[in-house]
């Protein structure tokens, strides 16, 4: 029998878990640490958990105890293994076992069950002492094992858990030697110091080389911080000049080894020097192409920002993928109006007289006069006698029934057409939801931070009226500055006015604003509020404009977005430009409309006006351009003042009013300022 593919590849892939598992723990085994314990090997153990993965780790560290350590210690070693293996297939089942708290504490309660009889045998503090520093190595190190085994990148995306693995690896690798005393394994862990301490910042370099360092120590014979000490000083030297070139940050990293190395008997000082020129020449040999792989592997994600860019896109192309489900679904087929008389025929035909002639003898013919009569029935939404043929009616001798069977029947068929209408609607808005909603995360972790330059000042005016009759306004208005060093006015009028008004234009500027400041497209994000609004606006009737300027602080270059707006208008002087809109409010306009844009340039000395309609409207504003072109004051709140005020004569107090302006100085230039 052939073995499916995919089966062989989930076979392969159970066989190379188990293996590296094996591997790992036999290998962890070497590290001897604390007098003779083995405590990473007993964290892989308990972090392989259960079934064959956990079986084969067991078997590496039984393997690897026997050939590493003295008998008493690999009796005690294997008598952990055995009891975490245990017990992982013991607990697995729980909720417990998956909490973040039950691995250690599992390692702890188990390995203290073993060596607690020899440790209160023995009657030392020395051994207590060692005992209680391997218990809380194998618990530490248990939880950081089961990320790295689990993560795709651990490097990426967890370093720590990953260094502290790589840490137990490297201290296993240095405890065999040469009989000069040199170990291969110490030659890595100076490889490693060097690629990080070139690599990563000073924090970084300095952890990894301490720890590292560290680990070696503890493996060594006659523990001293010997090496600590010379891998922590010569990663600061090497990381101090790593913008220099590689291989005077190896000939620093040498020196200072060749310092720690001088002062020491002629053996040791030997073995420490030569390890670490290995390491060093190893460095040097590393093809540039791959050093420039393991710097872009580890400075990807390494920062705050750029685990939060990658989340984001993993997000977006999660919701991209959704989307592509969504839309590649195939739609149900329309149903054929042709089980409308089949329904009718099954409860009037079933017992009458002519039923063989009509549907057997003259199918031909009764089909013909159902389907020339299937038109005027869609079109009218009902039948009558008139819409068949006069050979079909005057032979049926049941029409009266069968004509309002066919009708009832007619109802529901429309009813279930508009109700598949609706739902096609719903699905459709819904997967362009995920589309836009995807696209704004993939811009939003694309987005940069503006550079320190010099920005243009600003001065802002604002005024707000409700309607007569209302104590709140139906428009919203704000502006923002964004961390790419835009300047953002924001002017949103709500669907009709009071307070259910006023909740749809403050939710739209404050979902605008969110988004803006977190770094999304402004196109994105405002057909994401108007898709949001369309699927409210079949429950609520709720729409509202949106005015929306994004300027740059660094150019006066900008973009104007509206959606369902009164007109804007630029001021220079005398001269007054304005911006008109064509297009539905947001909630009205398609779902996959895209708001009306602008790009316009601000220069110094001149003002930005947005309006809404219950100021001035395009058929209603010869008053305000006028205005505009005769204003010669320099405060914008001053000027959006007098616009509400003449705004009285010319619109009255039917509607809500709100004006929003903005005046760069002429001397526009340097510190920020607003009104």
């Amino acid at each position: 029998m052939k073995i499916p593919f995919k089966l062989r590849r989930e076979t392969v892939g159970r066989a190379l878990a188990c293996m590296l598992r094996l591997l790992l723990a036999m290998l962890l085994s070497g590290a001897r640490l604390f007098g003779g314990y083995a405590p990473f090997a007993v964290g892989m153990t308990a972090a392989a958990g259960p079934g064959w993965e956990g079986l084969a780790a067991l078997i590496g560290a039984l393997s690897g105890a026997l050939l590493f350590l003295d008998f008493p210690h690999a009796l005690r070693t294997a008598a952990c293994c055995v009891l975490l293996f245990t017990a992982s297939n013991a607990f697995c089942e729980l909720k417990a076992y998956r909490k973040d708290w039950f691995l250690p504490a599992m390692t702890i309660g188990f390995s203290l069950a073993v060596e607690a009889i020899y440790v209160l045998r023995s009657e030392s503090v020395a051994e207590i002492v060692n005992c209680a520093l391997a218990v809380a190595l194998a618990a530490l190190f248990a939880p950081c094992a089961r990320i790295v085994l689990a993560a795709k990148e651990p490097w990426r995306e967890h370093p720590a858990a990953f260094l502290l693995t790589l840490v137990g690896i490297l201290a296993a690798l240095s405890t065999p030697q040469f009989r000069n005393g040199l170990a291969p394994g110490r030659t890595a862990a100076v490889l490693t110091v060097l690629i990080f301490a070139f690599d990563r910042d000073l924090a970084a370099a300095l952890a990894s080389a301490l720890c590292i360092g560290l680990a070696v120590d503890l493996a060594a014979p006659g523990f001293a911080f010997l090496h600590t000490a010379c891998y922590g000083f010569g990663a600061l030297l090497t990381n101090l000049f790593r913008r220099t070139s590689r291989v005077r940050a190896a000939i620093l990293f040498a020196m200072g080894a060749a310092l720690f190395a001088l002062p020491l008997e002629s053996t040791a000082g030997l073995v420490l020097l030569y390890e670490c020129l290995a390491g060093t020449l190893l460095f040097l040999l590393l093809p540039t192409q791959a050093l420039r792989a393991l710097h872009e592997a580890g400075q990807s994600d390494s920062t705050e920002e750029n685990g939060l860019r990658r989340r984001l896109r993993d997000a977006a192309a999660g919701l991209r993928e959704l989307y592509d489900s969504v839309s590649r679904t195939d739609p149900l087929p329309e149903e054929n109006p042709a089980a409308i008389y089949d329904r009718a025929a099954e409860a009037v035909c079933r017992d009458c007289a002519l039923r063989e002639r009509c549907w057997v003898n003259e199918y031909n013919r009764t089909y013909t006069a159902l389907s020339d009569a299937t038109p005027a029935l869609l079109r009218n939404g009902e039948g009558s006698g008139a819409d068949f043929a006069e050979y079909f009616s005057d032979r049926c001798i049941r029409f009266p029934s069968f004509l309002r069977a066919v009708n009832e029947e007619l109802r529901a068929f429309l009813l279930r057409r508009q109700y598949r209408r609706e739902l096609d609607s719903a699905h459709a808005q819904a997967a362009g939801q995920y589309a836009q909603f995807s696209e704004l995360l993939a811009r939003t972790a694309e987005c940069g931070t503006a550079e320190a330059d010099e920005l243009l000042t600003y001065r802002i005016g604002l005024a707000l009226r409700p309607r007569e009759g209302e104590t709140v306004s139906g428009d919203n208005a704000t502006s923002f500055e964004t961390e790419r060093g835009e300047l953002c006015l924001l002017l949103s009028d709500g669907m009709g006015s009071g307070e259910q008004a006023q909740r749809e234009s403050a939710m739209a500027v404050r979902l605008i604003e969110r988004f803006l400041r977190a770094g999304a497209d402004a196109e994105g994000t405002l057909q994401t509020l108007n898709s949001a609004l369309n699927l409210r606006a079949e429950t609520t009737d709720s729409f509202t404009t949106i005015d929306l300027l994004l300027i740059s602080l660094k150019t006066g270059e900008g973009e104007l977005y509206k959606y369902g707006a009164a007109p804007s208008y630029i001021k220079r002087g005398a001269d007054v430009r304005r911006v008109s809109c064509a297009g539905l409010p947001a909630g009205l306009a398609d779902g996959k409309t895209p708001p009306e844009k602008t790009n316009l340039r601000i220069e110094s000395g001149s003002f930005f006006v947005m309006v809404s309609d219950g100021v001035a409207d395009a058929g209603n504003d010869d008053w305000l351009q006028l205005l505009l072109a005769q204003w010669t004051g320099e405060n914008p709140q001053q000027l959006v003042s007098a616009i509400l005020a003449e705004s009285y004569e010319h619109k009255g107090t039917e509607d809500d009013a709100g004006a929003l302006a903005l005046y760069l100085p002429g001397d526009s230039s340097g510190a920020v300022t607003e009104v």
